[in-house]
């Protein structure tokens, strides 16, 4: 269930479902869904941007109410 009431993170992926296709931003360690804030592309970018970033992963990020709508609004292309 999406709670409209928070801002949490979400991303989706260059692989043909761009906007359309959303997934939570989780704690590794505890399954919680993060907040959006100033932290999280930086994150995202430790993630999915694997050997120390020289496989580079097209995606984008988004609060709920960005992401509702299909709007990333910071990309990592």
């Amino acid at each position: 269930m999406i709670d409209l009431t928070k801002e949490m993170a979400w991303i989706t992926f260059a692989d043909g479902t761009w906007g359309t296709k959303w997934f939570p931003i989780v704690d590794p360690i505890t399954g919680n869904q993060l907040e959006f804030d100033d932290t999280i592309m930086d994150r995202c970018r430790a993630q999915y941007n694997g050997r120390d970033g020289r496989d580079w992963t097209y995606f984008g990020i988004a609060p709920t109410s960005q992401m509702i709508m299909g709007n990333s609004v910071q990309d990592n292309l």
